[in-house]
């Protein structure tokens, strides 16, 4: 009997992971087979805090992230989830304290609008509407998006991907990948710390921050560098005070009251750098978001997590094959915005391994981009 060896081996099983294998399952394309030496969602997708924006300053994370809002909002439909994932439609709020910071946004929101995204520039009084307890005074203008929102465990959705593929025969496995296999211009398969040699002739690196050591193994050198983001998460309040999540770019400052009623909040400034002190980077944030929102002044910080981004030069993913190289893809370096994205990374990812003309074109975000010097910088990271 000839041995059956899986038509795509994913290494990773993380939300793009998983995501990729769905949508190949959705599209006849079964015989899939994902390795994760930890198991499903057992990296960063985990403690991901699940924003879904898609306020970019990109045409193409614009693209990709309106077409992923519009997945999450029917997502509970389309995955039929064991319980169901909560997705809360209650938008992204950006406060703005220059007048450079504003006039900046608006070429923002015209791509934005142009787009079919309906961001809207609003007044500090606007704002205090959405969310009161605002200081209308630390601001000069605010953008809002009320179709933006959150789905605040990641935890649950890779996991509902995962169990979606396999019901349609994907398989899952815990190993560790501890090379590619290549043969000349062709990577073949991947070997396993346990299962040994599997051969493939299609192979996704969608291993997040562990991506650059396993594309070495191939010779590819991927610019990827590690970034540090600490969240921080306060106790539990039984008062609805902060729906929206607010996001001042030029205070560095994050904040987001999840579900459960906890608040998390994140200081971003440069002046303070990893490895963080906690007591500084408290009080900083503490600080921070008093001034532009003063009921943090009522809340207690119990605890955090450190989040790592796999982060390129441009904060852009690197989406697709290599020149020169068969039988090999990456969804790598999501710099921080790969949960709110997987669904269109997913699709167009399975859409190029199957041949086909993706439905967003990724072009732009392809490997080559980075020896032709054609990066494309995103200015709305956080």
């Amino acid at each position: 009997m000839t041995q059956q060896y899986p038509e795509v081996v994913i290494v990773g099983a993380g939300i793009i992971g998983c995501s990729i294998a769905y949508f190949l399952a959705e599209q006849g394309c079964t015989n899939v087979l994902v390795i994760d030496e930890g198991g499903i969602s057992s990296g960063v997708t985990g403690i991901c805090p699940g924003g879904i924006r898609q306020q970019w300053g990109t045409e193409i994370n614009c693209m990709m992230a309106k077409a992923s809002a519009e997945f999450y909002y029917s997502i509970n439909e389309r995955l039929n989830p064991e319980y169901e994932i909560t997705f809360r439609k209650v938008g992204y709020l950006y406060t703005f304290h220059s007048e450079e910071a504003v006039a900046g946004y608006r070429r923002n929101m015209a791509l934005q609008n142009s787009l079919g995204i309906p961001t809207k520039m609003i007044t500090p009084t606007d704002a205090m509407e959405i969310v009161p307890g605002l200081n209308s005074n630390s601001f000069l203008a605010a953008s809002f998006c009320d179709t933006d929102g959150f789905a605040d465990d990641a935890y649950h959705v890779t996991n509902s991907l995962a169990i979606a593929a396999k019901q349609k025969g994907v398989q899952f496995i815990s190993d560790k990948v501890q090379r590619l296999v290549r043969e000349g211009d062709r990577v073949i398969g991947v070997e396993c710390k346990t299962k040994g040699m599997i051969q493939s002739g299609n192979v996704v690196n969608a291993a997040g921050l562990g991506s650059v050591k396993l594309a070495e193994t191939a010779g590819i050198e991927i610019p990827i560098k590690e970034e540090v983001r600490r969240i921080l998460y306060t106790n539990r309040l039984e008062e609805r005070v902060l729906e929206p999540l607010l996001v001042s770019f030029e205070k560095g400052f994050a904040a987001k009251q999840l579900t459960d009623g906890t608040i998390y909040c994140s200081y971003l400034g440069k002046d303070l750098q990893p490895p963080y002190n906690k007591f500084d980077f408290q009080l900083r944030a503490a600080e921070v978001g008093m001034e532009l929102f003063p009921p943090l002044e009522k809340v207690e910080f119990r605890t955090h997590i450190d989040g790592r981004y796999d982060s390129t030069p441009d904060h852009q993913a690197i989406l697709g094959d290599i020149d020169g190289i068969e039988g090999y893809y990456q969804a790598i370096g999501m710099s921080g915005h790969g949960f709110m994205m997987a669904p269109a990374i997913g699709r167009t990812l399975a859409q190029t391994i199957l041949r086909e003309s993706p439905f967003i074109d990724i072009s732009s975000l392809h490997y080559r981009r980075f020896a032709a010097n054609q990066l494309v910088y995103e200015p709305s990271v956080v």
